[in-house]
């Protein structure tokens, strides 16, 4: 007789899929946020605070973090030269009506000039320039607020790469009817072995439990239809070949 191969069912697979693609959207959306978007808008906070244009956001210095800036505001004091800390983070990442900003992911650090400059929009920030005062401010998204996004987007990446594995494995499920018995992954239940076919005590429909004797011992396995796609198929033609009355007789259990 003709074998019948039951892959996994459609909604099953479907099901599998959709949780590993939330689960990965998730983990992009919150990786993105602890590395990249808390960072930029921290820098628009700013930006928005000075009345500049929203284009006028500059790059981020992203080695620059809370604890360095604040040693370096602590280490530098009024009357020093610039070059303290461009000599430490570089140049400016903004300079504003007398003020140069550091920016890291976290916030910024505002060193102010002792002189101002003529103009809000001049820079007085040479590297000779003396320092008024330098202070750190956090931004809206703290350095902990973007430690904590990476950590969520590491174990959604984690529970993404689970539910991967978990799809690999629900493709490749096989259950076979074959003419000796019945096959479910590399196990094989020999067909004379087989003693009865039962509903789900329980009444709940789409699942059939299996009864068969190993060595005088009787075994049982629950198959499922939202397992295995043409249960349906394999429960009827087995009844067929064994001569039981099918558990699966009325239409609640046979639907598409």
């Amino acid at each position: 007789m003709q074998s019948i191969v039951s892959g996994p069912s459609t909604e099953r697979v479907v099901r599998t899929l959709l949780l590993m693609l939330l689960l990965d959207g998730f983990t992009v959306a919150y990786l993105w946020d602890g590395y990249v978007g808390y960072a930029r808008q921290n820098v628009a906070d700013l930006v928005r605070l000075l009345g500049l244009p929203s284009d006028a956001a500059p790059p981020i210095n992203s080695t620059l973090t809370a604890s360095e800036a604040q040693r370096l505001a602590q280490a530098v004091k009024a009357g020093d030269e610039l070059s303290a800390v461009t000599a430490v983070l570089g140049r400016p990442n903004l300079e504003h009506g007398g003020d140069a900003y550091f920016l890291g992911p976290g916030g910024w650090l505002k060193v102010t000039a002792a002189d101002l400059p003529l103009s809000r929009a001049a820079s007085n920030h040479s590297a000779g320039s003396r320092i008024a005062s330098a202070a750190w401010t956090s931004g809206p998204k703290t350095e902990s607020d973007q430690q904590w996004q990476r950590w969520i987007g590491y174990a959604l990446a984690v529970g993404g790469l689970i539910v991967a594995i978990r799809l690999a494995l629900v493709l490749t499920t096989r259950l076979t009817l074959l003419d000796d018995g019945l096959l479910r992954g590399k196990h094989l239940i020999p067909l004379d072995a087989i003693t009865a076919l039962r509903a789900d005590p329980a009444g709940r429909s789409g699942y059939v439990d299996i009864e068969y004797s190993v060595e005088g011992r009787l075994q049982r396995v629950r198959l499922d239809r939202y397992v295995f796609k043409r249960l349906p198929e394999i429960v009827t033609a087995l009844c067929e070949r064994k001569g039981f009355s099918n558990p699966w007789a009325t239409s609640q259990h046979l639907r598409p």
